[in-house]
């Protein structure tokens, strides 16, 4: 909700656990073209879902909004294939994102814990 439609989201996070569901995973890795995956999300009926589709759908709808910078300890060939752009420290993901959004004025919002988290604009 910070982030303004083709913007960049720098996401920190160490994923010691891996990346969640293999569901979450394979649902994202599986297909190169995003809205074709929304699509097929969005084509099943209610009864038709599967494992972790929701948490898919929603880290679509993110990535459909704004490119991911991801700082983490995941491989990164396992980031790029959940269509973000790895990075291997703040400072560099920062540097990514300045060239990403084409300015080094660009703003910058920190959402320590998004989940607790309200924006209102």
């Amino acid at each position: 909700a910070t982030v303004r439609p083709g913007g960049v989201i720098v996401m920190l996070a160490e994923c010691s656990d891996g990346v969640g569901g293999d569901h979450f995973f394979r649902q994202l890795a599986s297909e190169r073209d995003i809205r074709r995956t929304m699509a097929t999300f969005l084509a099943r009926g209610r009864e038709e879902t599967v494992p972790d589709q929701w948490q898919t759908q929603i880290m679509l709808r993110v990535l459909e909004k704004a490119r991911v910078v991801f700082v983490s300890s995941l491989d990164p060939r396992t980031v790029e294939a959940m269509h973000m752009i790895p990075a291997s420290s703040l400072d560099a993901a920062m540097e990514i994102a300045r060239d990403l959004a084409g300015t080094p004025d660009a703003s910058v919002t920190a959402v320590p814990d998004g989940v607790s988290v309200i924006v209102q604009s």
